[in-house]
């Protein structure tokens, strides 16, 4: 049964100013792609210097159109860009962002970082909770399609 959700998305006004992710649980390995990190209200993906450009600009970047994340067992898509699930990690944070996607009414993206991660980590920030409106701009939304 595919599932469809529409996420508020939102950047920041000035470039490089942040929330903190807050405290969080995760295995960290700078090797890894991206980490999942996991709160009791969001889901972050810390995504490494090789994938940071191109996941910002595919879930944070202007778009012609609306952008889309579909989520399978064996893969992330973000727009035209697709990320296999390939380590268990990844398919463990993958199936816990889904349920979290699932179960909130209301749900939002943006970025965060923290300074328990190396000087530009940027935090992929799935909440149930709007940012602070001072220091982010709702944009257009993203979809989010689950089969």
């Amino acid at each position: 049964m595919v599932e469809t959700r529409i996420v508020k998305r939102y950047n920041t006004y000035y470039q490089g100013w942040r929330l903190a992710f807050g405290e969080h649980s995760v295995v960290y390995d700078e090797n890894r792609a991206i980490n999942w990190l996991f709160s009791e209200d969001r889901i972050g993906l810390a995504v490494s210097t090789g994938l940071r450009k191109r996941i910002y600009r595919e879930l944070l970047g202007h778009h012609e159109n609306l952008p889309q994340l579909v989520l399978s067992e064996q893969t992330v898509k973000i727009n035209e860009f697709e990320y296999p699930l390939s380590v268990e990690a990844d398919r463990q944070g993958a199936k816990l962002l889904t349920n979290f996607l699932l179960e909130n009414e209301s749900l939002h993206m943006f970025a965060c970082s923290h300074f328990c991660y190396p000087p530009g980590t940027q935090i992929i920030t799935f909440s149930g909770k709007k940012p602070t409106l001072i220091l982010y701009k709702e944009m257009q939304p993203l979809k989010v399609i689950v089969e």
